[in-house]
């Protein structure tokens, strides 16, 4: 009797000590036999070969219509997400200056501020009674509270405080 047995079909494996069996071999001819007619099974599926011409011939034909439209395509919806951190300084005004020209840009932290290129005003989404003034030089845009106190956490720039920022920039632009 095998003492020891293959990882995939559990064949018997025997040592010089072990006593041989005709029933253990015959069970493993059955189940190489097994293995062996189910790989003949998945090969009778196989694709001709006129089809798969047929089939390249298809692709090939994609493949040159989607590289036809080359520059069509690579600025249709095309946008990079940038995520980000900062620290609060606790001062009354933020810039945040940007590689490019951001089409908008998000930050979270104990405040919420969405702002659009352009944008000369936002909220403060944590308290939507915290009006922000935006204005814009070039890539950079500098923040102000309008609302009478609180102002570093209403431009959400509280000393200490990290904040998450997720910039879009428009690949088209």
């Amino acid at each position: 009797m095998a003492s020891n047995y293959t990882s995939n079909y559990g064949l018997c494996q025997w040592e010089p000590s072990d006593k041989v069996l005709r029933s253990e071999f015959n069970g493993d001819n059955a189940k190489i036999d097994a293995a062996i007619a189910a790989m003949d099974g998945r090969m009778d599926g196989k694709a001709s070969t006129a089809a798969l011409a047929e089939l390249k011939s298809r692709l090939d034909t994609l493949s040159a219509t989607v590289s036809g439209q080359g520059d069509a395509l690579t600025k249709k919806g095309n946008c990079q997400v940038v995520v980000s951190t900062y620290t609060g300084t606790g001062e009354g005004t933020r810039t945040h200056t940007f590689p490019r020209r951001p089409a908008i840009f998000f930050i979270a932290g104990d405040a919420q501020l969405a702002i659009g290129y352009g944008a000369t005003v936002a909220y403060n989404h944590s308290d939507s009674t915290y009006a922000v003034g935006v204005s814009w030089s070039g890539n950079s845009a500098t923040l102000v509270s309008k609302s009478s106190g609180a102002s570093a956490r209403v431009i959400a720039n509280r000393t200490g405080i990290t904040y998450q920022m997720i910039t879009l920039y428009d690949q088209s632009v």
